[in-house]
């Protein structure tokens, strides 16, 4: 019977929780940046809706009603003197526009509307509802005596100053409060600016740093070969991935070790045996041993050869299980760069010519000596020009040639060939031990190890390797090293 599964518990991780805590504090600075210019705005909306839908309401009843009563001591006036019927009507107009005006400002209330409500109760008194205009000015004048006329109208003057006033006080409390609202809002702006800012720092360094540390330890091994580990910079999935990658590391160093002891244990048990049968062998081929037929002889040189290129083949796997930059031992001693030239290229001939392959040697003059390994760096450019005779077709041409680079600080090697060429997916590869290319695999011979030889010999003496190619036109394989003394 299955054991039931136990929960999962619920753990944020690290990097969620900084990636939570930067959004949340941007989130929390708009928030409030917003809540205060909604405040500033409902402030606004307030004083605007005074300000124009009372205050100007108020200043414009209180002009009708100046000139209404101007219009009745006007009217009153004219008839006093003309008395024609038309001014009782323009009065009776007046008075009526003027009621009307005092009753609707009892539905304004506001600071200081008190005056308002005096005047119309000063009126309603003088004057009740069931006076009718009309009636008014049957009677002889004044209908409205004068001193009434000039009370309600410095009455109204001064209201209506006073609303003057309150309507410039409100104009500046509303730009005040614009103001404000947008000074809030560049604010909280530039608050929020910086705080995405410094958190898009705060994250790319938190996020960039232990992937970039990544990035070097992946790039040394897809470039170099080179297994390091990298820095543990945070304890969150990153830092778990950059462990990951460490132990790792230390599983594929382990592996090449195991690789490597296998390999010197394989030479070193079967080289012993295999001397013993390729001696035998030249023995039967010498006729030590007795006489031998025709056919025994060619089957013996058969297994001669084939011995030959095992004890080649073994030679080359301790060559590279102990060849490294930083355990290789070299002798330097003083070189001359071009005689190595000529030299390689002479070695390189015979190989060459059973392909019909030229190669030409070319060196530029004053060429200084320098201090290397003239076995060792004579292997490595060997390595480069057979590479070349081995994927170069019949009949073509290989071109290695020595220069100066670098301002004179640095001979640069070359070897030019007229083979394949390279995919460049496959050129940060070829030079990791027993590397081939996919489609050269069962088409030429080889372990893959050439140009790993080459590779930790140049760079055993402080310098570079590398390569340019395209498919179809050919590779060319460079190396520098150092020019660190000129031998006279």
């Amino acid at each position: 019977m299955r054991s039931p599964a136990r929960p999962r518990s619920f753990r944020i991780s690290a990097l969620r929780l900084r990636l939570i805590l930067v959004f949340t504090c941007i989130a929390v600075i708009i928030y409030f940046t917003n809540s205060n210019i909604f405040d500033y705005q409902r402030g606004i909306v307030n004083i605007s809706r005074e300000v124009v839908k009372v205050r100007f309401e108020v200043l414009s009843i209180s002009q009708e009603l100046v000139d209404s009563l101007l219009s009745m001591e006007e009217n009153q006036k004219k008839y006093e003197v003309l008395r024609e019927d038309t001014y009782r009507e323009y009065f009776a107009a007046a008075f009526k526009k003027y009621r009307q005006d005092i009753s609707s400002l009892q539905w304004f209330s506001y600071r200081g509307s008190e005056a308002w409500a005096k005047l119309r109760d000063d009126f309603e008194t003088s004057f009740p509802e069931t006076v009718d205009p009309a009636e008014l000015v049957k009677s002889q004048p004044p209908w409205v005596p004068q001193e009434k006329l000039n009370a309600w109208r410095e009455t109204i003057l001064a209201a209506k100053q006073e609303n003057e006033r309150a309507i410039e006080a409100g104009t500046r409390e509303l730009y005040a409060w614009s103001e404000g609202a947008v000074r809030a809002g560049r604010i909280g702006f530039a608050v929020s600016m910086a705080v995405a800012i410094l958190g898009s720092i705060y994250l790319s360094i938190s996020l960039f740093r232990p992937l970039r540390e990544l990035r070097r330890g992946i790039r040394a091994f897809t470039l170099d070969g080179k297994l390091t580990p990298v820095k543990v910079i945070s304890r969150d999935e990153l830092g778990e991935v950059a462990q990951a990658f460490n132990e790792m590391t230390v599983r594929l160093k382990e592996e090449e070790k195991m690789r490597t002891d296998f390999i010197d244990m394989l030479s070193h048990e079967i080289r012993t045996p295999l001397t013993s049968i390729r001696e035998s062998v030249n023995l039967m081929r010498e006729k030590v041993l007795g006489e031998v037929n025709e056919k025994q002889m060619r089957f013996l040189n058969i297994a001669g050869t084939e011995l030959e290129r095992i004890s080649r083949l073994l030679a080359r796997l301790m060559q590279v299980s102990s060849m490294s930059s930083r355990f290789l031992s070299l002798s330097f001693k003083p070189m001359d760069p071009v005689q190595l030239l000529h030299e390689t290229v002479d070695k390189a001939t015979p190989q060459a010519e059973a392909k019909k392959i030229t190669i030409t040697a070319r060196a530029v003059q004053d060429v200084p000596s320098v201090m290397a390994d003239a076995e060792h760096l004579g292997q490595a450019f060997l390595n480069l020009i057979g590479n070349a005779v081995k994927f170069s077709p019949p009949g073509s041409a290989i071109e290695a040639s020595l220069q100066l680079a670098d301002g004179g600080n640095q001979l640069l090697f070359s070897v030019v060939d007229s083979g394949p060429g390279i995919p460049e997916s496959e050129q940060s590869l070829v030079f990791n031990k027993y590397y081939r290319g996919e489609k050269l695999k069962n088409v030429v011979a080889g372990i893959g190890l050439g140009l790993s030889i080459a590779k930790n010999i140049v760079e055993a003496h402080g310098g570079k390797i590398w390569l340019s190619s395209k498919l179809g036109r050919g590779s060319t394989f460079f190396f520098t090293i150092p020019i660190t003394r000129e031998i006279e």
